[in-house]
């Protein structure tokens, strides 16, 4: 319960701040608005009081004639200001001399660097030339050497592959021998052994097969006997559990009034492992539908079941004499 009471708290407290923070922003807003609606303050008005006397004498007297306007000022001549001391402009002419010498200078400076360019792209071509051919000289010179030194090494190598076949072969050849003189002494010896083996086994089969019907016959006899003695105490505990099923489901029992004297019915009981009552119809039966009804119930009220002696499993399927005594 704790539980449910902390989250109706917790949700009881969000609820109070987000109303208390909607509360905060209304007020921030009305006085916000109010500080804009405000009035701006005014300025003060100097006056100074007069007299009503003062007032009607001041109308009657005479209006002053305005004054005449005064004419606007005229703006004064800019005085010319005295040349600049120094050599004087140059000309137009010579403006375009000097340009013209200008571009001369640049075309012959850029035709230096051109030519300057091409001098040195074409001993840089010389170079790479030079150094290409060198290369190629370089080149053949170590294919040649390459090609003699590999000759070289063919050669040393199909003589040395020549000596290791040979070698090899010899060598071959003495395993050879060796492996057919150890294979004939191992078949030899295999050929021994398996003749004893099978002299040593046909007797061991012999005796086992003897001791093997010595403890069958030993073994017959004891289980027909263990099965002897089973049968007959199976048969008197079986008995004994089947009167004491017939007895539990007497107990609960209740007689109903049409039932007579001298009532033999079959039960057919379903069960299952722990004994409990899964179904019941009955078989032969002298009784009427009460009486019937009235056994079905006592069996489902005598459920589960008195388990079977020597630990003997329950049978899925059990047929039940019911004789009452009463």
């Amino acid at each position: 319960m704790s539980e449910p009471v902390r989250d109706r708290w917790l949700s009881i407290g969000m609820s109070v701040l987000l109303h208390g923070s909607l509360v905060a922003l209304l007020a921030v807003g009305v006085w916000h608005f109010r500080r804009q609606a405000a009035p701006a303050p005014t300025v003060p008005i100097n006056a100074t009081v007069v007299d009503a006397r003062t007032l009607k004498g001041a109308g009657t007297a005479a209006t002053p004639a305005p004054k005449p306007a005064q004419p606007a000022p005229q703006p004064q001549p800019e005085q010319a200001l005295p040349p600049p001391e120094g050599p004087p402009p140059p000309t137009a002419d010579e403006l375009a001399m000097r340009e013209q010498a200008a571009k001369e200078e640049a075309q012959h400076e850029a035709q230096a660097q051109q030519q300057l360019l091409a001098r040195q792209q074409a001993k840089e071509a010389r170079e790479a030339a030079q150094r290409q051919a060198e290369a190629q000289a370089a080149a053949k010179a170590a294919a040649a050497e390459q090609a003699e030194q590999a000759e070289q090494e063919a050669e040393a190598a199909a003589q040395a592959k020549q000596a290791a076949a040979a070698k090899k072969a010899a060598e071959a050849r003495k395993k050879a021998a060796a492996a057919k003189l150890a294979a004939k002494k191992a078949a030899e010896q295999r050929k021994l052994a398996e003749e004893k083996k099978l002299a040593e086994e046909k007797a061991l089969a012999a005796q086992r097969q003897a001791e093997a019907q010595r403890a069958a016959r030993v073994a017959d006899l004891q289980q027909s006997l263990r099965e002897d003695e089973r049968a007959a105490a199976a048969s008197g505990a079986l008995a004994s559990w089947q009167s004491e099923l017939e007895s539990r489901i007497q107990q609960r029992w209740i007689r109903p009034p049409t039932a007579q004297q001298g009532i033999d019915c079959v039960l057919n009981v379903s069960l299952v492992s722990g004994g409990d009552v899964t179904d019941v119809s009955i078989g032969q039966c002298n009784g009427d539908a009460a009486v019937r009804e009235s056994i079905k119930n006592a069996v489902y009220a005598a459920s589960p079941l008195p388990p079977p002696p020597n630990d003997i499993a329950f049978p899925h399927q059990l047929v039940i004499e019911f004789k009452p005594t009463n």
